[in-house]
């Protein structure tokens, strides 16, 4: 089956030979110069930008988050000719015997007439006739064959003069994959005018956001590139464009497995450093209190006393409720009597507990807030959380977690902002933000999400847009 999996590749992605890290390279270039015979463009900074950020905030990927570099034009240094030598040798030095080391190029591909190489145009290219300022493409692919990584990957969307002339000098090249979107000319149509077509289309799918570019729910090569082409046909169908891939490795080449839950330990690759336990709570059932306490005759009595008395009491007036979740939590996981047991106006079971509490919002009413804390390793299994809160009847409006080394939230505004995080409170010691309708809240003990669709979330099939709200969140961790 084109684009299927090994059974060593299956074994390696289930943990049984974990695969080595990714270490990338992003260039993306824009600022040519005309009088040298190169057409500028503009969006191929933000390709290699993108494709970048995808490596540093997608776990799946298996990036170290060190050794993901971007070159790009108007930032930083200049992606000249020099520069693109000296970062692909580095990449390569930085490497090691069973990593990943890629190469992402997008700007100005090159092809000479009666010269057969393929030739990537640096920024500072001074002539369109001259070899001796362009990267040549057997260069690159010599110096990534000399890296003791176990693969290596080239991605170009590059826009050469001659596309099929250009492809074809592609096919000599040994040692190395190649996928390649060779087109004169942008395309004029693009699901996100923000990004040239082909990278538009690469960036949703190595994120996991798209079914068909997976197999198995893991993204190889193989696939990505049958996809890609199906979906560029769809979206510029009369574009003098060559879309191919030249596999150097006899086995499906697999980028990353999202056939697991992204808030696992093993997905977050953090081993469980990083958070305690997991708090989810939703306070949305409102009682008055005499209903808890019915032998209530006086009400001169504080609000706060009449809380305590309440939480006091609120074991025995749900008892019968708790029971009957302690049976359903028993028939759907399977646990032994002695494993799952009320315990006040709570419920005790193997690493998690459920409680209730009353909170006063009036002297006489308030609401009944259900709590629902987990250790990590609930987040390994897909679906079981999703299992538990519909065990429980929850629709949890926040989750947080409980950081175990702490943090200084000040220290960490510049990594939200540059995960999409737009900051509404700064202080020294808490920090809240907005990513579209959910919030944020930082202290330097836990970290708070608000109205993400948790059950969604924790789904065998994710939300989407939540796992990325709350990857983006704790990716502000990354390293630690």
């Amino acid at each position: 089956m084109p684009g299927g999996l090994s059974q060593r590749q299956r074994e390696a992605l289930s943990g049984q030979a974990a695969p080595g890290r990714a270490r990338v390279l992003a260039v993306g270039i824009d600022d040519y110069d005309r009088d040298c015979g190169f057409e500028p463009l503009t969006t191929c900074r933000n390709d290699a930008l993108g494709f970048a950020d995808c490596f540093r905030d997608v776990p799946q990927l298996e990036a170290d988050l060190e050794g993901v570099k971007a070159l790009v034009s108007g930032r930083g240094a200049t992606p000249s000719r020099g520069a693109i030598v000296k970062a692909l040798r580095e990449l390569v030095r930085s490497s090691a015997a069973g990593d990943r080391v890629i190469f992402y190029f997008s700007g100005r591909g090159h092809h000479l007439v009666g010269d057969p190489a393929a030739y990537l145009v640096p920024q500072d290219a001074f002539a369109d006739d001259d070899a001796s300022c362009l990267v040549s493409l057997s260069v690159v692919a010599e110096i990534l064959a000399s890296s003791p990584a176990e693969q290596k990957l080239i991605v170009l969307d590059a826009r050469p003069t001659a596309p099929e002339a250009f492809d074809a000098s592609l096919r000599t090249l040994e040692g190395v994959t190649i996928l390649a979107m060779s087109a004169e000319s942008a395309p004029t149509r693009s699901p996100n005018p923000q990004h040239g077509l082909f990278t538009a289309l690469l960036l949703p799918a190595l994120r996991g956001e798209e079914p068909g570019a997976l197999v198995e729910r893991m993204l190889t090569v193989s696939r990505l590139h049958e996809f890609l082409a199906a979906q560029i046909h769809r979206w510029a169908p009369s574009t003098r464009s060559v879309l191919s891939l030249h596999d150097a490795s006899d086995e499906a080449l697999v980028l990353a497995d999202f056939s697991g839950p992204i808030l696992s330990q093993g997905a977050l690759g953090i081993d469980g450093r990083l958070f305690d336990t997991v708090e989810m709570s939703v306070g949305a059932r409102q009682i008055l209190v005499k209903e808890v306490l019915t032998g209530l005759s006086r009400t001169h009595y504080s609000q706060a006393y009449l809380e305590t008395r309440a939480n006091a009491a609120l074991g025995e007036h749900l008892e019968e409720e708790l029971g009957r979740v302690v049976s359903r939590l028993r028939a759907r996981f399977k646990w032994a009597s002695s494993a799952v047991s009320v315990e006040g106006s709570g419920v005790s079971f193997p690493d998690g507990h459920y409680s209730v509490r009353y909170e006063a919002t009036e002297k006489l009413r308030g609401v009944l807030v259900e709590d629902l804390s987990l250790r990590p390793a609930w987040l390994d299994a897909p679906g079981l959380v999703a299992d538990l809160l519909e065990c429980l009847q929850l629709r949890p409006e926040r989750i947080t977690f409980a950081l175990r080394a702490g943090c200084v939230p000040a220290q960490c505004v510049s990594r939200l902002e540059a995960h999409g995080w737009v900051i509404t409170s700064e202080l020294a010691h808490k920090v809240e933000a907005a990513h579209g309708e959910c919030t944020l809240i930082l202290d330097r003990q836990t970290l708070t999400l608000v109205d993400l669709p948790l059950r969604e979330m924790f789904a065998e099939t994710p939300d989407r847009d939540a796992v990325r709200k709350a990857a983006a969140a704790l990716a502000v961790f990354g390293g630690q």
